[in-house]
């Protein structure tokens, strides 16, 4: 499975450091000890980690290595404070980081299984011809089958990705923050369940070669469009609640008085 749709994090991990240059200018020339042990120790067990999975061969373990390390290097060399304002877009870059494969086949697996019990719900709901035999299906003739690709593994991650970044420039209630949080696992599957649906309607009445191409890739756009205004959704909700919570109490307090 490739994790190309990371391709967005870098830029964003960018983008936050700009957007705090004024803060790490200020923070550079306020820390007066400039030296840190504790970041020379991040730096170094960074480094010896990158080592030992490049020399074993172990991408995942290199990878990884590269987050302590660009920390520990940070704060090293400008300073603690300037270390601590870019915890966060450091940080950040573990979305970069792939699963191990073996970790990835037990996430990916039961997501393929919610998908293919989802379409069928949703097909035999209106009615079309459908069987299913664990990842495999057939819609009026068409077998087709739930793949790795389509397990909706992608759109959670990215979906995580980018809330985590909403919610760490939303100043708002950390309850609000976790039920945000909370929305995205559902709100990907379902997504995900949608986007099979499309495909499959696509294979069914305009043929493997449609589904397949363009359209197959046009139909992840669209979902992730749903997941987002899903999530934008949620959020507005909770807002119109709270300003519904404040105008009772302020009835209340007239009230007393």
């Amino acid at each position: 499975m490739g994790y190309t749709h990371a391709f967005f994090i870098l830029p964003v991990s960018i983008g936050l450091v700009w957007w705090k240059r004024k803060e790490l200018r200020q923070a550079f020339f306020e820390d007066e000890s400039q030296f840190s042990l504790v970041s020379l120790l991040i730096f170094v067990s960074g480094a010896l980690i990158y080592l030992f999975g490049w020399n074993q061969d172990y991408m995942v373990v290199a990878a990884f290595a590269l987050i302590p390390f660009l920390y520990g290097f940070i704060g090293f060399v400008y300073g603690r404070k300037v270390r601590n304002k870019l915890r966060f877009p450091i940080l950040y870059l573990f979305f970069l980081v792939p699963p191990p494969f073996a970790l990835l086949d037990k996430i990916t697996l039961p997501l393929r299984y919610i998908s293919a019990e989802g379409v069928e719900m949703i097909f035999s709901l209106f009615g079309f011809p459908f069987q299913r035999e664990g990842l495999m299906y057939i819609v009026n003739g068409k077998q087709m089958m739930v793949d790795s690709a389509c397990s909706g593994f992608r759109s959670l991650i990215t979906m995580f990705a980018l809330g985590v970044v909403y919610l760490y420039l939303n100043k708002s209630t950390l309850l609000k923050k976790l039920a945000l949080t909370a929305s995205i696992l559902p709100l990907a599957v379902l997504g995900n369940i949608l986007r099979v649906i499309i495909v499959s309607l696509l294979n069914v009445y305009f043929g493997e070669e449609v589904s397949s191409g363009f359209l197959h890739y046009f139909s992840g756009a669209v979902v992730f469009l749903f997941i987002v205004l899903g999530f934008a959704g949620i959020d507005a909700l909770w807002a119109e609640k709270s300003k519904r919570s404040k105008a009772i109490a302020r009835g209340a307090d007239d009230d007393w008085f």
